[in-house]
């Protein structure tokens, strides 16, 4: 809205300065015109921001019950008009600089589903899908499929250290899960479990770097480094303190409570600041009326 006015006043204003040539207020007028502009400019931008963050901040809301959910936090940076500055004013105003995931530890869940898991600590799973590309997630809601590989509830494969699929035999009778990730199972005609194979968890620098590819899901960038691969509990590496939690799942993080106090206030600001745009517009109209 703000750029549209600009632009319709603009032309205006080219068109008004030969009049205000013989008008002992020209300074004056001129100045009404540049603060008008600048109000304008950094209102728009606010208000972009503003609702950036309101969408941010509502799909937070909107995915409280979402397992191993991370929550979007705007953060905001201050802006100075240009235009206000060439009046010898400077009008500043907010942009989003970004919005960062964070990564903080989720409340446990129990499900007594053994093939579910929660990382308590770092780390993420690494998943494979049936083209082959590989993403990663805190969701650790599993199961046994058709060809009895581990997978998540879109057909995800979930990957163990070496980087393969995970298949348990067809006699497989019993199966559990250490916190070290290491899958043990009974197979039938045996009395002593046996490790299967260990479940792969990777780790990244600048997790909040990472690209959100939808349902708790992530895919790493440039920013987010690349992925350093260990197992839950293993020494030396990102994952050390991180243990892997059978028969229970990570909640969202977003807290709901939080998130509506947000809410609230990035709506009034948006109206104050619709409130200021439209006084802005008044005073421009006015005061190129005044050349007429």
């Amino acid at each position: 809205m703000g750029h549209l006015i600009s632009h319709k006043y603009a032309k205006g204003l080219s068109s008004k300065k030969a009049n205000f040539a013989d008008n002992g207020n020209e300074p004056a007028k001129l100045k009404g015109i540049f603060m008008s502009f600048s109000t304008l400019k950094l209102s728009s931008s606010s208000m972009k921001s503003i609702q950036t963050a309101i969408d941010a901040i509502s799909h937070n809301i909107a995915n409280v019950n979402t397992t191993a959910f991370k929550e979007n936090k705007p953060q905001f940076t201050s802006v100075v008009s240009k235009l206000g500055s060439a009046a010898g004013h400077s009008y500043s105003g907010t942009a989003i600089a970004s919005i960062n995931a964070d990564f903080g530890q989720g409340n446990l869940r129990q499900s007594n589903l053994v093939t579910d898991l929660a990382i308590n600590g770092k780390g993420f799973f690494t998943l494979q899908s049936t083209t082959g590309d590989v993403v990663y997630t805190r969701a650790g809601h599993f199961s046994f499929d058709g060809e009895n590989s581990l997978v998540d509830a879109n057909g995800n494969y979930v990957l163990s250290t070496g980087g393969s699929r995970i298949v348990a035999p067809i006699t497989t009778e019993t199966l559990e899960i250490t916190s070290a990730g290491e899958v043990r199972i009974l197979t039938e005609g045996d009395t002593v479990p046996q490790t299967l194979t260990q479940i792969q968890l990777a780790s990244f620098v600048n997790p909040q770097g990472l690209e959100s590819i939808g349902n708790s899901q992530y895919r790493e960038s440039l920013n987010s480094g690349s992925p350093q691969f260990s197992a839950a509990e293993e020494s030396g590496t990102g994952t050390a303190g991180s243990q892997m939690i059978s028969g229970a799942l990570e909640a969202s993080n977003a807290d709901l409570s939080t998130n509506m106090v947000d809410l609230i206030a990035y709506q009034r600001s948006y109206q104050s600041i619709s409130r200021a745009t439209q006084t802005a517009n008044e005073i421009l109209e006015t005061t190129l009326a005044l050349g007429r």
